[in-house]
């Protein structure tokens, strides 16, 4: 799920990086250190709604910091929530599909309730009458399972098991 947030908080711009504009040097630092967030993965800033008249100068430090408030945009995938992606890659154990800015994973056991194996010579999860293919650039529809975004990795687990998902030449064809 894509988001915003109202986000109230101090931001230290350096010296040297200081423009005319100071929002746009703000909006810069503010994309430069927010990597990741609990609240998901941080797309950008929309908008810095907000900036202090004046700036607080610590002791040793390069910075001149901002009272700001500003608005981002995030992406969360949440618990159940039913996605559409594109297989990014084929791997042994399972697809990865591209959801917003995410390579979530399909284990290969939560494709379909059939047994799919990898086809490590044509880069394909197959069934065993080779019927059901899933193969990279195809989009599919899953629901999420489980997601854990942190400063450090982003991991989503999706499953294309039940009514309407999987991918969409399959459901089309039904």
């Amino acid at each position: 799920m894509f988001y915003l947030l109202d986000i109230h908080e101090k931001v230290g711009v350096e010296v040297q990086k200081m423009g005319s504009d100071i929002k746009e040097s703000l909006k810069e630092k503010l994309e430069e250190i927010h990597i990741k967030e609990n609240n998901g993965v941080f797309l950008g800033v929309e908008e810095i709604k907000k900036v202090s008249e004046e700036g607080d100068i610590l002791p040793e430090e390069p910075y001149i910091f901002f009272d700001v408030e500003y608005t981002a945009l995030f992406f969360q995938p949440l618990q159940n929530e039913i996605v559409e992606g594109i297989v990014s890659d084929v791997a042994e154990f399972g697809p990865f599909v591209k959801i917003g800015p995410i390579d979530a994973l399909v284990h290969i056991s939560q494709i379909t309730k059939e047994k799919m194996v990898y086809n490590p010579k044509q880069d394909v999860i197959t069934n065993k009458n080779g019927k059901l293919v899933i193969q990279k650039n195809d989009i599919v529809r899953a629901m999420v399972v489980s997601s854990s975004i942190s400063q450090e990795r982003v991991k989503v687990s999706l499953s294309m098991k039940g009514e309407g998902l999987g991918p969409l030449k399959w459901i089309k064809k039904k």
